[in-house]
């Protein structure tokens, strides 16, 4: 094993003086271009976590602001859904009311026929004369105004 060594010390040496100072110089320009390639690699991951970063807020400022454009057109559709819904119970209140008043007006109606026919029976009856009979027309007339 000595000699094994041995040989193998010798051949160092030899491969050292014939290529030492060669693998030195390649040895030294390989750690400068890792280090430089480094340098590289480094600034380009910072150069792209600005752009990262600055995308993100983009981002997030654009949601941000969708977030408040829909919270106002919530607020607008549900101010028109009440609104829609006043105006719904309103034209169902102005329903119910003209419904009465129809009926009111019906019933009035039906006194003034009922009315009219007990006038006209009993001008028959007592035979009055015309001008007695537009006397009462008249009243009547002015009663429903």
């Amino acid at each position: 094993m000595n000699d094994s060594d041995n040989q193998q010390e010798a051949l160092s040496r030899i491969k050292e003086i014939l290529f030492g100072e060669e693998l030195q110089g390649l040895d030294t320009r390989l750690a400068g271009l890792r280090e430089e390639l480094m340098t590289v690699v480094q600034n380009q991951v910072k150069t792209l976590e600005e752009k990262l970063t600055t995308r993100q807020e983009a981002f997030d400022k654009k949601i941000e602001s969708l977030q408040k454009q829909l919270a106002l057109e919530a607020e607008k559709t549900n101010g028109l859904n009440t609104a829609l819904q006043d105006v719904a119970s309103r034209i169902e209140e102005i329903k119910e009311q003209a419904g009465q008043q129809q009926e009111e007006n019906r019933a009035a109606l039906l006194s003034l026929k009922e009315e009219w026919s007990k006038t006209i029976q009993e001008l028959d009856k007592t035979k009055v004369n015309k001008t007695e009979i537009a006397e009462l027309f008249g009243l009547m007339i002015q009663k429903l105004k």
